[in-house]
């Protein structure tokens, strides 16, 4: 992003996929489509939604932070969905400095898992081991 831009004039894509998510959320509203072409249709703006959001985030991203992500979209979808929502938000807003990087993306995470509690990775509790010593004597 270049600094002399606002957030208003941020990225075209990014407002149109704002706006195309809108429309979609709107639509599931009213329920299923009436008829096949509708489906269809819908189906077919739904996927190209999908492409602007990919290529908004290759935009947004260096390679080895994109593959993070797709890593983590493989074993934990929702967590990759909470990191794109959060970049395209930072995006709109004007907050990202340039390209994301693999560790600013670890980081993205990590707030995403400090505010879940789930209590894994680096950030969970710390489990402390005690073992009893069975043979105190040392001939073994």
């Amino acid at each position: 992003a270049h600094p002399s831009l606002t957030p208003h004039d941020m990225d075209p894509t990014l407002e149109a996929i704002k706006q195309k998510r809108l429309a979609e959320l709107g639509a599931q509203e009213g329920g299923m489509p009436q008829n096949p072409d509708d489906a269809q249709a819908a189906q077919e703006r739904a996927e190209a939604m999908q492409e602007q959001r990919g290529a908004a985030l290759a935009s947004l991203m260096d390679p080895k932070a994109r593959e993070r992500l797709a890593r983590i979209a493989l074993v934990k979808p929702e967590k990759a969905q909470a990191l794109e929502n959060m970049l395209l938000q930072a995006a709109q807003r004007g907050q990202l400095g340039g390209k994301v990087t693999e560790d600013a993306l670890i980081g993205m995470l990590e707030k995403i898992n400090g505010g879940s509690g789930e209590g894994g990775g680096r950030g969970g509790p710390k489990i402390e081991m005690r073992r009893r010593n069975v043979m105190d004597d040392d001939d073994w």
